[in-house]
């Protein structure tokens, strides 16, 4: 269960009672600014900005509040509270986080990298916590960038000059950040609305160490991090160019072509290794997950989600094992009530849409029951998870990997002597059209205002985006058998600067894979050409459009696609002729059963 506001404690406890003596400041001028603050009783004035189990950070100044004696008037207060073995060992002998931020701020300051002044440490009796200056007006990279690449921005060019020599100074002084990525980066700024860029600060010091030389593989390493941070959402290009003026800055030897390869190489094992990390934590208790027992069924349940989903209401929000508690006691009453509507009631699954209440939030959602249509899925069933905890891991394992889909909200099971009894899988509603009424609407070629012709453009690219979508589903070593156009939904806020989403559901097709082969990948491709055929308005070039979003990827240069629509044709003309004589046969027996 996750920490609540309860559990965060105020700034007053952390100065009560303190040994002034044993703060560490940085200078004089440190003690001048600091040592009031320690004494004072204005201590509630600190405001919470961010909470985890192992620190909480805290905020004063700025404006509305009452100022500060630095340059910003801003301060912020580190409390690290990690119950960790490893944590309160390396505290006992001396090896304190708060110490190793403060050495490293003043390390860094004289080797002309920028990072925040720590002002004041504190470590004695299990308090253990820091004062830095704020960074004022200032946005977190990752925030910045993404901001930055929708409006079209010419900083980003200057931004990403100024990341690289930020991390080649850093190298060049012997010293490595074991969390490289944008979300340690702040972006100062001339004009917060504008997001004007003024420059780069390195945060989380303390995640630092610092070696007498560092070698090309440690480097590379530490480079794979924030190259897999910003892969997918900056162009190869970009990243020569941050790789070209790192060398520069940093003093390494070595061609471009073999720090691109190395760092590529580095890169791959780091995601690999993170997103199996991530992986093993859906069906754990944490954070954002939980595992528990209701109603004699086995269920996992979501408490908060880590990112922001296209066409989702409820990701900002979180929930306790109680509100699930509460909102799943009767499993069969989720099929029931006034408010339902039935979606699918297949041999396959039943399907309906309600609203639910968990917590103090009605929330519009999907419950799926999946059902057995063959006798031996009672055997198999034994030796594999149910059809919903898949999905439900599926569904997390694919946003992790920022492939959109349907926020899964909650998975339960129930076994007897190990067999299979039930399932069920509760997903959020996300609001947007199927893709082939999207395309009929937007792709009509009958209007001619300008507004349409510009809908039409996004239309087109929507195109494009289903096959980078599969594209991505492959890199990822995903493989899926039941690809159309009703098992795709498209987001759009029909705002001109956002492009729309393509959001995938219905995750039962879904398969995990050691290597996705050819054949998996025309049929893929073959699937969703013979989907968009039932789609009128997609035509030759919109079809085409889709295959070469899924071959052209980063730094593959001109492609003879010729070859791969031909082939590409031939197996959808075959899927077509076997769709064809199946339904012929559907009817032959619906002919004579009713004779």
């Amino acid at each position: 269960m996750p920490n609540t506001k309860h559990d965060i404690p105020d700034a007053s406890e952390l100065f009560a009672g303190i040994d002034l003596g044993a703060v560490r400041f940085t200078d004089a001028d440190a003690r001048k600014q600091i040592e009031p603050l320690l004494t004072g009783e204005s201590n509630d004035r600190w405001s919470v900005v961010k909470h985890n189990v192992s620190r909480t950070v805290y905020r004063r100044g700025g404006t509305g509040l009452e100022p500060v004696p630095t340059k910003t008037g801003v301060l912020y207060l580190k409390h690290f509270h990690s119950r960790s073995l490893l944590h309160r060992l390396q505290s006992r002998i001396g090896l304190s986080e708060t110490r190793c931020e403060m050495r490293f701020s003043n390390y860094l300051s004289a080797n002309n990298v920028p990072v925040p002044k720590v002002l004041a440490t504190y470590n004695r009796t299990g308090t253990e916590w820091m004062i830095s200056e704020g960074i004022e007006p200032s946005v977190p990279a990752d925030k910045w960038h993404a901001d930055r690449a929708i409006s079209g921005n010419t900083d980003i060019h200057a931004a990403t000059i100024a990341l690289a020599e930020l991390v080649g100074r850093m190298h060049a002084c012997g010293v490595l950040h074991r969390d490289l990525h944008c979300g340690n980066v702040l972006v100062r700024t001339v004009d917060p609305s504008a997001g004007r860029f003024d420059g780069l600060v390195l945060m989380d010091l303390h995640r630092m160490l610092r070696r007498r030389k560092l070698s090309r593989r440690s480097r590379a390493a530490n480079l794979a991090q924030l190259f897999h941070d910003r892969r997918l959402w900056t162009t190869r290009s970009q990243r020569l160019r941050f790789l070209r003026h790192y060398l520069r800055a940093a003093g390494a030897e070595g061609t471009l072509r073999g720090w691109t390869r190395l760092i590529e190489l580095f890169a791959n094992r780091h995601t690999r290794r993170l997103y199996a990390q991530r992986d093993r934590r859906i069906f754990a208790t944490n954070r954002y997950f939980a595992r528990m027992s209701v109603a004699g069924m086995r269920t996992h349940v979501i408490l908060a989600s880590k990112r922001s989903l296209p066409g989702s209401k409820i990701c900002e929000h979180t929930f306790t094992t109680e509100d699930w508690n509460k909102a799943l006691s009767d499993p069969d009453a989720l099929f029931t009530g006034d408010d339902i509507r039935i979606i699918k009631d297949s041999a396959s699954s039943y399907i309906v849409k309600r609203r639910l209440r968990v917590g103090l939030k009605d929330i519009d959602v999907y419950v799926k029951r999946p059902r057995r249509k063959r006798t031996v899925r009672w055997v198999t069933d034994l030796f594999r998870p149910s059809r919903s905890l898949r999905s439900f891991y599926l569904g997390h394992a694919l946003l992790g990997r920022h492939i959109y889909t349907a926020l899964p909200l909650a998975a339960m099971e129930k076994r007897r002597w190990g067999f299979l009894v039930d399932s069920i899988l509760i997903t959020e509603q996300v609001h947007g059209l199927h893709l082939n009424k999207f395309l009929n609407r937007y792709l009509d070629s009958e209007q001619t205002d300008s507004s349409h012709i510009e809908k039409r453009r996004l239309a087109r690219q929507v195109l494009r985006k289903l096959g980078q979508l599969l594209r991505r589903l492959h890199e990822e070593r995903f493989a899926h058998r039941d690809l159309k156009t009703s098992n795709l939904l498209v987001n759009w806020d029909n705002h001109p600067d956002h492009p729309p989403e393509v959001i995938l559901v219905d995750l039962d097709g879904v398969n995990s894979v050691r290597r996705v082969t050819r054949r998996q990948q025309f049929r893929g491709l073959m699937r969703l050409n013979v989907s968009l055929l039932e789609c009128p308005v997609v035509n030759h070039a919109g079809r085409l459009r889709m295959l070469l979003g899924y071959l052209r990827g980063p730094g593959t240069g001109r492609i003879n696609f010729k070859p791969y629509w031909r082939l590409l044709q031939n197996w959808s003309t075959r899927k077509i002729r076997r769709q064809i004589a199946s339904r012929q046969r559907r009817q032959k027996v619906q002919r004579r059963t009713s004779s």
